[in-house]
Formats: C-alpha cells, sequence, structure tokens
C-alpha cells in the first residue's frame, strides 16, 4: 500500500455500519490508510443516524478527534450542535452516509450515484449484507405466525439489488453477508443459498438475462477449499474461534472476479478473547435507555 491512494469501498444495506467499518478501521490515523469509504447506503433512519456519526468521526485523524465529540458521547451537547461547530466534516459525513432504500429508488439514480463516488476508480471493493429478516430463524418463525404472504416477502430477493449493483459496476472484489439462517431459509420448497450462490457467480445473467462475460469466483474465508469445491456450509464463519469475544456466526461470501487470479488466505483460529480483554478498558458511559426524567442526546 505504500504511496498509493486507499481502495474505496462501497457499503450497500450498511446497517450501522458494521462491515465497512471494518474495513475504513484498517490503517485509519496512518498517512495512508488501506481503504475509505466512498459511499454507506440504509433506508432505515436510526441505523443511517450512526453510519452518519462514524463517518463524522473518520473525517478527523484519531489522534485528533475534537473534544466535543466526546461531550456529544456524554450527552452534554446535542449533534446538531457538533455537527454545527464542525461543518466541513459534517458535510462530508453526509456525503458518504447516504439514507436510500434499493429496491424503491430508481435503480439509474442508484447506478450514477455509484459512479460518482467511484470516479473512474477501477480498484474498489463492494460490501453489504441485504436484509435478514426474511433468512433469520427468528425472523422466519415470526412471519410465518402473523403474514400470511411469507412466501411474498420482498425480503426474500433484495439481494438482486447486490446483484445489479455488481452487474453495473464489476468491482473487483466484493464481500457479501448475512445469517446463518440463511443456510435452511426456503422459498417454493428450494433453498435460497443454492440460488444466491449461482447469481453471485454470473450476477449478469441473473439480473439482465445474457452473459457478457462477467463472472466470480466464491470463496470461503474459513475453509481453502477452491471455489468449485465450496458447499454453502464452507462459508460460514464463527466469530468466537476468530478472537471476536462473542458467539456471532454470519455467512460471509467473498468474490473475486475471474479476470483476477488471486488466492486469497483464509482466517486463522486464535483463542477465545473475553469481553473484558476487550472493552475492559474503555470508560464506564450511563444507559441510552430513556427514563422519566431524562433522555439521550438527539
Amino acid at each position: 500500500m505504500a504511496g498509493q491512494e486507499p481502495y474505496k469501498v462501497i457499503d450497500v444495506f450498511a446497517g450501522p455500519g458494521g462491515l465497512g467499518e471494518g474495513f475504513a478501521a484498517f490503517g485509519h490515523g496512518a498517512e495512508k490508510p488501506s481503504f475509505k469509504l466512498a459511499l454507506s447506503i440504509e433506508k432505515d433512519p436510526t441505523a443511517h443516524s450512526t453510519l452518519l456519526l462514524r463517518s463524522f468521526y473518520r473525517q478527523f485523524d484519531s489522534e485528533k478527534i475534537p473534544p466535543e465529540y466526546w461531550s456529544y458521547a456524554k450527552g452534554e451537547i446535542t449533534k446538531a450542535k457538533l455537527f454545527d461547530l464542525y461543518p466541513q466534516e459534517a458535510e462530508a459525513a453526509a456525503e458518504e452516509a447516504q439514507c436510500i432504500e434499493l429496491g424503491e429508488t430508481p435503480a439509474h439514480e442508484v447506478k450514477s450515484l455509484i459512479s460518482q463516488r467511484l470516479n473512474g476508480s477501477e480498484k474498489w471493493v463492494l460490501v453489504g449484507g441485504p436484509p435478514c429478516q426474511a433468512y433469520s430463524l427468528v425472523g422466519r418463525a415470526r412471519m410465518r405466525g402473523t403474514d400470511p404472504d411469507f412466501e411474498k416477502d420482498v425480503r426474500h430477493f433484495l439481494y438482486k439489488e447486490y446483484l445489479r449493483i455488481i452487474a453495473d459496476h464489476r468491482p473487483p472484489v466484493f464481500v457479501m453477508e448475512n445469517v446463518k439462517g440463511i443456510l435452511s431459509a426456503q422459498h417454493s420448497g428450494k433453498k435460497i443459498i443454492k440460488s444466491i450462490l449461482s447469481d453471485l457467480k454470473k450476477p449478469d445473467v441473473a439480473v439482465n438475462g445474457r452473459s457478457s462475460g462477467l463472472g466470480y469466483r466464491l470463496f470461503s474465508l474459513v475453509d481453502n477449499k477452491l471455489p468449485e469445491k465450496c458447499e454453502p456450509e464452507d462459508f460460514l464463519v464463527r466469530a468466537e474461534k476468530y478472537g471476536i469475544p462473542q458467539a456471532r456466526h454470519r455467512m460471509l461470501i467473498l468474490g473475486i472476479r475471474e479476470d483476477i487470479q488471486i488466492t486469497p488466505k483464509t482466517l486463522q483460529e486464535s483463542e477465545a478473547t473475553t469481553v473484558a480483554q476487550a472493552i475492559g478498558d474503555l470508560p464506564k458511559i450511563r444507559s441510552t435507555v430513556p427514563s422519566s426524567s431524562s433522555s439521550p442526546p438527539k
């Protein structure tokens, strides 16, 4: 990475930004960080608020975070006041974090926005996790019990918006994340994961019904099998095996464009980290659950 500009990252279905945050945090504060978020897209206002604040934070060198940021975190000032004090950084954050609903916003507008943010970059990464309520075990049980049109739920197929972005912009690399429940989720009696993996390999065929030669090899982050040998279960990452202090199991699919002859390394297992080891040195903060006499800062 020495001497070169950071790789741009486009984060869609970003939620509060965990996946993009991992890329952005890699080398943040260095003279030349490895990755830079060029655009984050999320429809939920609460999650988008978190995206916006984290983007604002990253506008500053890690050693020069303004004291007012910590005043906001303590509830001493409002977010509006914080942003008023640093308008340039607030504007840059608003440019990066967009509150947009994929699937409802016209596809040509999304395509234009991403193209604008890439600005001709050929080396970049697409990341994202299409909504998982229709795939999660709890979500499926709840919706089947209350929603007679469960089979028609559009969230089964929002991953196709992710496919459309791949087909339109041909990223060299993408990372798609989803819940463990996607392994067993079915639609019309067929497992959804098999369709997703097949579509990710040939996204233009899935989206446009024809091939332009665009194809991807799908790699597991935890199993060194060749892409053609990978089964759906091979993409499941059990976070506690890799030093993360939580038993979080997620599907992580790494796609590399077929014309790029790179074989990625797999994650190395490590001893489990406790929560105390991970965050025990952080200062205690008050709960943000509002009481009758107080409420969190807006």
